[in-house]
């Protein structure tokens, strides 16, 4: 592409890109963070926050190879609370040792938890900086009557000549997503996960090339609608390391997608989580100081949680009359009239409408030497409707560069009046309003969500719906002529 086509595609990207407004969420500060240690990958469990910390040398990521003078990691946790914050306490005794503890996850039920931790954690003396020393993945249960957690049993893959850290659990229990340095990845730190396979865990996966880099891919976190959210210092981050998330759709993963500022920024973000109702989540930044931070965001975009995947409306029919008796070919055949001013002739056609409505199907026995009605076979009433949905019309395949029209009119609800329209167009672009225009720069599989909210009632709530489809992005600009 030569460098004043790039300018322009650039600009036209730009004003059909349809961000709405200069950012999708607000962000806080949480104030149990300290000034001089790290307080990261935080994880929701019973009402607390659990998170690691080396407040009292780092974990093995490369981004704080230059903080090798700081205390260990342990896992903490302290109370969610609006208003004050008590002082975060060690989550459990029996968990801790001289070495690296953290992050961790836990199961549906808050019953197990998987940690990482440093596989030689016997030692008397911790050292942050011996890089034989891999990290591996733990888990322990929690026993009601005892009150306490079990001893740590170490995870079937570890290996002493690789990292196995950052688990994640689906949260049916059913898959654990971690990272690892194995041989056979793509990059320094891939991510993989298992599949459960009744009292045991499969054999590790690779996420394969849409989401692992010849880079390094960290803190997978998988949200309870199927979600992936990661961070990685590839992708086309625009810091050190960004966050991006993907979702997965017959066994594929698509391309991941950047989210935008005040998420990301030009400083280490990583460590995302959201609840289970996409209203809140935590994050990780250093970008306010030499130590990383946990934030709090709140979308400003409402969240679309439960949608569907689109169904397609059917308009065509083929039509047949059991009953029918075949009269003297030689004089007489069979005519349909669809009830929409056309007709065909024949036992058995096809019709295809142009859309819902009422329709009077006439099959009639015409005498071929006049064209007119002999006698009337049979008469049925259609009625087509629309599947009561969200609907998003728009081209299931573009060209990159080409501009690409959303269009929400063909909604079809009928529970409650919208009030607005929300776009998502997969590619870490929000909009409002009934329709919209788009330009993808890059190809790839994008999921576009379209949402509609009605208007809040007395209080405070709004009914929402919403659906998503798939668009296949191909070409480029030079080969829209071909």
């Amino acid at each position: 592409m030569r460098k004043i086509d790039k300018i322009l595609f650039f600009i036209l990207s730009v004003i059909f890109s349809s961000t709405s407004q200069a950012q999708d969420y607000t962000i806080s500060l949480l104030p149990f963070n300290t000034d001089k240690y790290d307080e990261i990958s935080p994880i929701y469990f019973k009402g607390d926050i659990v998170f690691c910390s080396n407040r009292k040398s780092s974990i093995f990521i490369s981004y704080s190879d230059e903080k090798e003078n700081l205390p260990l990691f342990d896992i903490y946790s302290v109370e969610e609370s609006n208003d004050s914050w008590e002082d975060p306490l060690i989550f459990s005794k029996s968990f801790k040792t001289n070495f690296n503890e953290g992050p961790a996850t836990f199961n549906g039920r808050g019953s197990e938890i998987y940690f990482s931790r440093n596989i030689n954690s016997k030692k008397k003396i911790g050292n942050s900086i011996d890089k034989e020393n891999k990290l591996g993945i733990y888990y322990s249960k929690y026993s009601r009557r005892a009150g306490s957690w079990s001893e740590p049993t170490e995870f079937r893959y570890n290996d002493p000549e690789y990292n196995f850290a950052h688990p994640s659990m689906s949260e049916d229990d059913q898959s654990l997503f971690f990272v690892s340095d194995m041989e056979g990845g793509y990059g320094g730190t891939d991510i993989y996960v298992c599949k459960r396979d009744g009292s045991t865990w499969g054999e590790p996966q690779n996420l394969g090339s849409n989401i692992n880099t010849e880079g390094n891919e960290f803190f997978p976190f998988i949200h309870s609608s199927g979600r992936l959210y990661f961070s990685s210092d590839e992708h086309e981050s625009i810091g050190r390391l960004d966050i991006f998330y993907s979702e997965q759709v017959n066994d594929e993963w698509y391309k991941p997608i950047h989210m935008d500022s005040p998420i990301n920024s030009r400083y280490n973000d990583f460590g995302l989580i959201i609840d289970a109702f996409k209203k809140t989540g935590l994050f990780c930044s250093d970008r306010q100081r030499t130590s990383d931070d946990i934030y709090s965001f709140t979308p400003l975009y409402p969240m679309f949680d439960n949608s569907k995947r689109q169904e397609e409306n059917e308009y065509c029919y083929g039509l047949f009359e059991a009953g029918a008796q075949n009269p003297d070919s030689a004089i007489y055949d069979y005519e349909w009239k669809f009830g929409d001013g056309k007709k065909a002739r024949g036992i058995e056609v096809d019709h295809c409408y142009n859309g819902p409505g009422d329709y009077t199907l006439e099959l009639n026995v015409i005498d071929k030497l006049t064209g007119e009605v002999f006698y009337n076979q049979a008469t049925h009433q259609l009625k087509i409707e629309d599947i009561e949905q969200v609907y998003i019309n728009a081209l299931d395949t573009v060209k990159v560069g080409q501009e690409v029209l959303f269009d929400g009119r063909k909604t079809n609800i009928t529970d409650f009046k919208i009030y607005k329209y929300y776009w998502d167009l997969g590619d870490g672009r929000k909009t409002r309003g009934i329709e919209t225009r788009h330009i993808y720069t890059s190809r790839g599989n994008y999921i576009v969500q379209l949402g509609v909210v009605s208007k809040k009632d007395r209080d405070g709530n709004s009914e929402k719906r919403g659906v998503y489809k798939n668009i296949v992005v191909v070409g480029n600009l030079k080969e829209r002529g071909r």
